[in-house]
């Protein structure tokens, strides 16, 4: 109802209604928007980082998964998105080089 139909001869007329009082959320912290940015900077770390060493790649797609993790934790969901996207890419790089190491320690070594 219009503040207007709410009062005859500019005197308020109760309708039963109850104000609403706003309410807002509490400010999110800006530290998962640097967690999700920082874990994409790992993930693409790490992909460069495969193509000179396997462990280095290894250890930064793992830290990139973990910062990825942390930043999941944001209402925001331009901040998640990216946080599963660079975990994902970082989880998939960490998959790959560590079946094909195994493949080639194992493999090479049972010859």
């Amino acid at each position: 109802m219009a503040d207007q139909d709410k009062t005859i001869n500019n005197t308020p007329v109760s309708t039963g209604e109850k104000p609403v009082a706003e309410t807002f959320a509490p400010r999110e912290a800006s530290r998962f928007v640097w967690l999700a940015i920082v874990s994409i900077i790992f993930t693409i770390a790490a992909w460069i980082a495969g193509s000179y060493s396997a462990t280095a790649a290894i250890v930064t797609s793992a830290a990139a998964i973990i910062t990825g993790a942390l930043a999941l934790k944001s209402h925001r969901h331009g901040v998640r998105n990216t946080a599963i996207t660079s975990i994902i890419a970082a989880a998939v790089l960490l998959v790959v080089i560590s079946a094909f190491c195994i493949v080639i320690y194992v493999g090479l070594g049972s010859l």
